[in-house]
């Protein structure tokens, strides 16, 4: 509720607001203000308003879009502040930065909810802390307090810090100020040493600088006299501890100093040596691109933007997992499902990054990478559109539904001519040399380039249908005239079982078996959904599972369902429901649709349980219409 007031408190007041004025009002820490201030500060972009800061002042907000922001008002009124899956993590991050036993009280009041629910979280928050090798102590009358080895608990506040964690930065950067005087003296040593660094790896060993201060001071620790030798990972960091002394007034003993020759030497380099790798790498990495291109028909190769992040990505990402250091991908699991292919593809990058360099990404970095290849997709489906330049609309007549659809298109096409014409108009429609046509008719006319037929008046789902159709490689020119959504004729009868099973492995085997035998599935189609399997699991959140495989070349589109009697537990995950995807290679968008309508069917649990209860598929197909809307949703 805190957040609310406060920000009713900005809303109503129209000038500086001094954090002091919130601590007094509501009667908590500098820090406690501090937070909530960062939060409102990092969420503003995207909830319709900026915070103004000046020094000595406070801070004065700026409301730029008044729905964006009533609608953020009405959900902290209902105390969405940190969403229940991620508050036990939240707790941890704020366990991580006190230096004494803090009450239950004080944690219930910093997340606003009751002490009853932080008792509940505990649990989890607990279970979170063993991942980072600490351990959370109780200790009746005192509280709770977090404890780990030095080396432990700086690796994670600079991980967290690097992720922009509100509640690691904000208390970092309270204690360890104006730091841009290290940053550039760090860079000159590098100059004046010949060493070589990205600014990825460049951020690792700043924030680390930043850390390491922050905990001297907070732990105080006790300086030592570390015996110094002339090489040159000893020179800088002797420069760096001496500086890093003076400035804040601390001491480090040799363990610290230790560590940050050790960090020091992961993220460094001579440019000899950076040089080599870098060629060999971006080599690696275009003889990949050349492959995928070839398999998926994709332009990945021509893309010079994203293979420029993508090795900046890889050239970080080999230097820590040699390191042993991987990050944590929040949205990971979710890629998996909505981008199947990309995802594919990810997978297979970092299969060559382990062939070749010895590393082995886990299931999050692998998360990173198909973002990079998924930002490239999103790219290409936009230049697909942006690619006709005249636009021909055949109507049944030239009057004001022929006016309407030529603004429809104009919307969808802002950068083409598009032209109407009547349907007895067809010679001067050849005359007008389209690169494409919408017609709500048959033409009587030959064209070589894509016609899509169309209804006399178009809805916005029509409009969102038209750009997922053109975004395709392969598709139905009456794709439009069909009322229900496209992937619907994906499945069928043929491929619908109720079955009694508890081995997901056979279960799945099964399936692919029978769609590579009935010739939908290439020769090898079961191999390649059991390796996909083997990477990591495609049973999902409620039971719901989507098996397919590493790489997409069916002869024929099919889903097959199958759903369980009885549901089953296979390595600690529900399995309910099947469904096995067996789609041609020139389907990714489509791949796309199906996978995120699978995906928000898994979110609705009742609906989950709705499908597994069908008795035939006529049910089950009128049940995934009740439920599942059109293809743009």
């Amino acid at each position: 509720m805190r957040l609310y007031l406060i920000m009713k408190d900005f809303e109503t007041r129209k000038d500086y607001i001094t954090v002091e004025d919130f601590m007094n009002k509501y009667n908590v820490s500098k820090r406690t203000i501090q937070n909530d201030i960062s939060y409102l500060i990092r969420i503003a972009p995207r909830n319709g308003f900026t915070m103004h800061m000046q020094r000595g002042q406070g801070y004065l907000l700026e409301i730029t879009n008044h729905q964006l922001f009533d609608e953020l008002i009405e959900k902290l009124k209902e105390d969405v502040f940190i969403p229940t899956r991620e508050r036990p993590s939240h707790i941890l991050s704020y366990l991580s930065v006190q230096n004494k036993y803090v009450s239950m009280e004080n944690i219930a009041d910093m997340f606003q909810v009751s002490k009853t629910v932080i008792k509940n979280d505990m649990k989890d928050v607990e279970e979170l802390a063993k991942q980072y090798h600490f351990k959370v102590e109780r200790k009746h009358h005192y509280g709770i307090q977090l404890h780990g080895s030095e080396k432990s608990m700086k690796r994670y506040l600079v991980d967290e810090y690097l992720n922009q964690n509100v509640i690691i930065q904000t208390s970092i950067n309270d204690v360890v100020k104006d730091f841009q005087k290290i940053n550039d003296y760090f860079v000159l040593l590098l100059e004046n040493e010949q060493l070589n660094m990205n600014y990825n790896e460049l951020m690792n060993v700043v924030e680390y600088l930043k850390v390491m201060v922050y905990r001297s001071y907070i732990i105080k620790e006790k300086d030592s006299y570390f015996s110094f030798k002339n090489i040159t990972l000893h020179r800088i960091v002797q420069s760096l501890i001496h500086l890093l002394k003076k400035e804040y007034q601390i001491g480090f003993n040799d363990e610290s100093i230790i560590e940050l020759i050790d960090v020091l030497h992961k993220n460094v380099r001579t440019r000899v040596e950076n040089i080599a790798f870098n060629e060999n790498l971006e080599k690696d990495i275009q003889d990949f691109l050349k492959k995928v291109d070839k398999t998926y028909n994709t332009s990945f190769l021509k893309d010079e933007d994203f293979k420029k992040m993508l090795f900046t990505h890889v050239t970080l990402l080999v230097d820590r997992l040699r390191n042993k250091i991987s990050y944590k991908n929040q949205l990971a699991n979710e890629l998996s499902i909505t981008y199947p292919m990309i995802f594919n593809i990810a997978i297979q990058f970092c299969e060559m990054l382990q062939e070749k360099y010895n590393v082995h990404s886990s299931f999050d970095e692998i998360g990173f990478i198909a973002m990079h290849f998924a930002g490239h997709m999103e790219k290409e489906k936009q230049d697909k559109l942006q690619a006709f330049d005249k636009i021909g609309v055949v109507c049944s007549s030239g009057g004001g539904s022929a006016y309407m659809i030529k603004m429809q298109i104009e919307s969808l096409f802002p950068n083409a001519q598009v032209q109407t014409f009547s349907f007895l108009a067809q010679k001067d429609l050849e005359a007008y040399h389209p690169d494409l046509i919408f017609t709500v008719m048959p033409l009587s006319l030959e064209v070589q380039v894509p016609i899509i037929y169309i209804k006399e008046l178009l809805n916005d789902s029509d409009l969102l249908r038209i750009k997922q159709v053109l975004q395709m490689d392969d598709y139905d020119a009456y794709a439009l005239m069909n009322e229900n959504p496209l992937y619907y004729s994906f499945f069928s009868k043929d491929f619908f079982k109720i079955v009694d099973n508890n081995d997901y492995e056979h279960l799945i085997r099964d399936m692919a078996e029978e769609l590579e035998s009935q010739g939908y599935g290439k020769i090898g189609y079961t191999q390649m959904v059991l390796q996909r399997e083997s990477y990591v699991s495609t049973i999902y959140n409620n039971g719901v599972c989507i098996p397919h495989p590493i790489e997409t070349d069916a002869l024929k589109n099919m889903i097959s369902v199958c759903i369980l009697e009885k549901p089953f537990m296979w390595k600690d995950k529900e399995v309910k429901i099947v469904f096995m995807i067996c789609l041609k290679k020139d389907q990714v968008e489509m791949y796309k649709v199906i996978t995120k309508k699978l995906y928000r069917l898994m979110q609705k649990s009742n609906y989950v349980e709705m499908l597994t209860k069908v008795d035939s598929f006529e049910e089950m197909m009128n049940l995934m219409k009740e439920i599942g809307g059109g293809n743009n949703e």
